[in-house]
């Protein structure tokens, strides 16, 4: 395949996220395979500027090809059309606007995402989605050219920056031994359903009161809101001391220590396109325990538990406890998620994805490939 000058864009960017990470692996992948790769977004914070461009620049960049990613309705559309280049799009996917309150602006774009999404398949010569899930959405919208590839797990990332403790650390940093801390990681805001897991931190305790589990729930804001709904349960639930819940997004320094710390790790999600922490719990040899909603069966794969999901809240807050607590108890058990989950991390080798991107755009047409 002959080199290529390819532009990847992104409405908006930020450090830490895991679109922008999606951003940097795939440059990554690019420069292997011996591709010049230029980054563009429209909202690009200072930390960032020296490795993205503006978007405004993007119109007289011609690039071979343009990788547009999407994750959430956004304004910049212009500056996508303005690029003459043949598109391809990477779904991250779209939480469903009905997750978010009437009046929350993440309603209104979630809407206004998948409008575009359904417009823009055939602008299009080809699409990936991060995950199955994602690919059955854009095939059933009538995009061409669908493959799945997790383009966003960088392993390498956390060997990159040495643990740091969390500034605001409220337990010892050297725990006892067969001290329980569990561990969920993700924005705070209504579809990751993390009030569940405090409920289900209520019930765990009862089961192994010897192990005194404790919860770390990392993760920026996205819904005020239901922020101040976890921290009322919290206080209701009589969890205030045994939960970190810190409202702001980590850095890997601070996620790497505290995966570090963990011995399970908890999401009760209703809805993902892919769940990038479940693979970063597998890295670091911690237990992940999921529902069976949307995509996390197909990331989660045999690595971890899969739950069945339960009619309410409360009945799955019980099942989570009670799995976690023959977890803890079985130490064989134990060992054999942990065992899955390493194997299950092959599938995701960087050399394996590489040689699937650059396969991949070599069968596009213009790129390589026949129309």
């Amino acid at each position: 395949m002959r080199t290529l000058n390819i532009a990847q864009f992104a409405p908006t960017t930020a450090v830490g996220d895991g679109v922008t990470g999606g951003l940097f692996f795939i440059r990554k992948l690019l420069r292997q395979l011996g591709h010049a790769v230029t980054l563009y977004a429209g909202d690009i914070p200072p930390a960032l500027a020296h490795e993205i461009r503006p978007a405004r620049e993007l119109a007289a960049a011609a690039p071979d090809v343009l990788l547009v990613h999407h994750s959430m309705g956004h304004d910049r559309e212009a500056s996508i059309d303005r690029c003459p280049a043949p598109k391809v799009l990477i779904y991250h996917n779209i939480t469903p606007s009905d997750w978010f309150p009437p009046t929350a602006p993440e309603r209104h774009y979630a809407r206004r995402g998948r409008e575009q999404l359904a417009r823009w398949r055939d602008r299009c010569i080809g699409a990936i989605g991060m995950s199955p899930y994602n690919c059955a959405e854009l095939i059933a919208l009538g995009y061409r050219r669908v493959v799945a590839l997790p383009l966003l797990i960088d392993r390498e990332r956390f060997a990159r920056v040495p643990p740091v403790p969390p500034p605001t650390w409220p337990w010892p940093v050297v725990p006892a031994p067969r001290a329980l801390l569990v561990l969920s990681v993700g924005r705070l805001v209504e579809n990751k359903r993390q009030h569940l897991l405090l409920r289900a931190l209520w019930h765990l305790r009862r089961l192994l009161p010897d192990a005194e589990p404790r919860l770390a729930l990392l993760g920026g804001v996205a819904s005020a809101t239901y922020l101040d709904r976890l921290r009322a349960d919290c206080a209701r639930l009589g969890l205030t001391a045994q939960v970190f819940l810190p409202g702001v997004k980590c850095s890997d320094a601070v996620l790497h220590w505290v995966y570090r710390q963990a011995k399970v790790y908890w999401t009760a999600s209703a809805h993902e396109g892919f769940a990038m922490p479940l693979i970063e719990a597998c890295h670091h040899d911690v237990p992940p325990l999921a529902f069976a909603h949307a995509n996390l069966p197909a990331t989660l794969g045999a690595a971890g538990l899969l739950l069945r999901p339960q009619p309410n809240d409360d009945t799955e807050a019980r099942a989570l406890a009670a799995a976690t607590a023959e977890l803890w108890q079985d130490p064989a058990l134990y060992r054999q998620v942990v065992a899955a989950g390493q194997r299950h991390l092959a599938g995701y080798a960087e050399e394996h994805l590489r040689a699937a991107l650059g396969a991949y755009l070599a069968r596009l047409p213009g790129l390589g490939g026949r129309a």
